[in-house]
């Protein structure tokens, strides 16, 4: 029931204000249960969440695999689930080795460790997060300090305190230090957040959204049609000027770099409007022949300026981890066969550093953009797989997490929607409609420094894995 009720604090329910009572129920039967047991009964209440929270992954690619298209919602849940279970033993652990005092403080610990653990490196899944449902609460500003862990280990923290007061009522005086801990914390951040004052935006920008079907995407008909309403749509905003046009990602599904006759009418498009056109495509390496998802940056004088080749490629979707044998099993030749981009890849010209699809929802790739001179972002994405469901409105809570933790302006192309533009605060001054064909015109500013921007990712989650380790060091008993 708990790991249903945490399900929904995310799109479309959006009920961000359950987790720290869902926490609670999952933190009270954790504690009170052996390490052994409280493993267990986490993984079976992460196989709910997550099973509940991925459901929309399968939207469309779960057509391709046909009677096991259900593959696609059901492994991922049976793997991260396993967060739940670390979360589960962590919490029973620290109720027997640490003082009532602080065993609240080591579960949320815990819990937030094993969430940044299951949405971390190769293969992580970074959707789920509480924090991306966090950030549409009062807590948000927090974000520009800690990161998006911060935001879940205050929720995590309330959650243990108030599990713990349940279980015992004498500890009630713990919960509302806590409280009013997480509330002058969250006040104060709000007070000190430069992005609540900011300056006037006044660089024009746009986002193209063509509306095309992702059942049809590969089609012929749907290939031409794309080079030709994109174009459309993009001329049509010229009395705008903008400085720069996205597209989303993959809109053109020929190699860029090697069709000439296509990018030689792309590139005479950004000449006319006199533009920076960032246009989502495929390109392939020559001498490797290794075929890259990538964003290209046509400049105002028509010249390909800038090559963009995603780095976060979506295991078993663009690339088949494991030896090249496997390639022989049934299915697995609907997995693309991408090669991963290396380091950030700005568009120096612009100062615009590029996230495409999957990689907006990893801060490290953002922040990584930061340290090489990011001034703003272009996100490029083809949400289009997954219609109507949950999928697009968690996917854009991530881009509003990125643009409050980074400081910095947002330009948000997608296939079918959200498509607009994130201020440095998380709010969308413009915003698309899902699954409708229109541009988003807007303004961008100058970025605001943040405190994740200098001190990264990382530090956050060393002091919580110090948290942790001190807490569950073992103690020799007092004779």
């Amino acid at each position: 029931m708990c790991a249903a009720a945490l399900h929904l604090a995310f799109p479309r329910t959006g009920a961000w204000w359950l987790i720290p009572f869902a926490l609670a129920g999952l933190f009270a039967v954790w504690s009170r249960l052996s390490p052994r047991a409280a493993a267990l009964n986490g993984y079976l209440a992460g196989v709910v969440f997550f099973g509940l929270t991925f459901s929309w992954f399968g939207e469309t690619a779960g057509r391709l695999l046909g009677s096991f298209g259900f593959i696609i919602d059901v492994g991922p849940a049976v793997v991260e689930a396993l967060a739940f279970a670390v979360a589960g033993l962590i919490t029973a652990v620290a109720s027997r080795r640490c003082s009532t005092r602080i065993s609240p403080a080591v579960a949320a610990a815990g819990f937030t460790l094993a969430e940044w653990a299951r949405s971390s490196g190769t293969f992580g899944v970074p959707f789920g997060q509480l924090q991306l449902a966090l950030v549409e609460s009062p807590l948000r500003s927090l974000a520009a300090f800690t990161g998006g862990y911060g935001l879940t280990f205050a929720a995590a923290l309330l959650g243990a305190y108030l599990a713990a007061a349940i279980l015992a009522p004498r500890r009630w005086r713990a919960l509302a230090v806590v409280v009013l801990g997480i509330v002058c914390v969250a006040s104060a951040t709000w007070i000190l957040w430069p992005a609540r004052q900011l300056a006037t935006p006044t660089i024009s920008v746009a986002a193209v959204q063509g509306n095309i079907r992702q059942e049809i995407k590969a089609s012929d008909t749907a290939r031409l049609e794309a080079l030709v309403r994109y174009p459309e749509m993009t001329r049509a905003l010229t009395s705008a000027h903008p400085v720069l046009v996205v597209w989303p990602e993959t809109v053109i599904l020929t190699d860029m770099r090697a069709d000439a006759s296509t990018q030689r009418y792309l590139g005479s498009l950004a000449e006319q409007m006199h533009t920076t056109l960032a246009v989502g495509t495929i390109v392939r390496d020559p001498a490797t022949d290794a075929v890259g998802n990538a964003v290209v940056y046509f400049a105002p004088d028509g010249r390909l300026r800038t090559t963009v080749t995603k780095r976060q490629l979506v295991p078993f979707a663009e690339w088949l981890p494991g030896p090249a044998w496997l390639r022989a099993l049934p299915l697995t030749n609907e997995i693309a066969t991408f090669t991963p981009g290396a380091g950030a890849q700005l568009d120096a010209a612009l100062g615009v550093g590029t996230l495409i699809c999957w990689e907006s929802v990893f801060p490290t790739i953002a922040h990584d953009e930061i340290t090489a001179g990011a001034r703003f972002f272009a996100v490029a994405t083809d949400d289009a797989w997954f219609g109507h469901t949950d999928g697009p409105y968690q996917h854009a809570q991530a881009t509003t997490l990125r643009a409050v933790e980074t400081g910095r302006w947002i330009v948000r192309a997608a296939a079918t929607g959200f498509s607009g533009i994130v201020a440095p605060d998380g709010t969308w001054t413009e915003r698309s409609g899902l699954e409708t064909q229109e541009s988003v015109v807007g303004r961008i500013g100058a970025p605001v420094d943040t405190v994740f921007d200098r001190v990264g990712p990382i530090l956050p989650i060393v002091f919580l894995g110090l948290i942790v380790g001190l807490g569950l060091i073992p103690r020799r008993r007092a004779r």
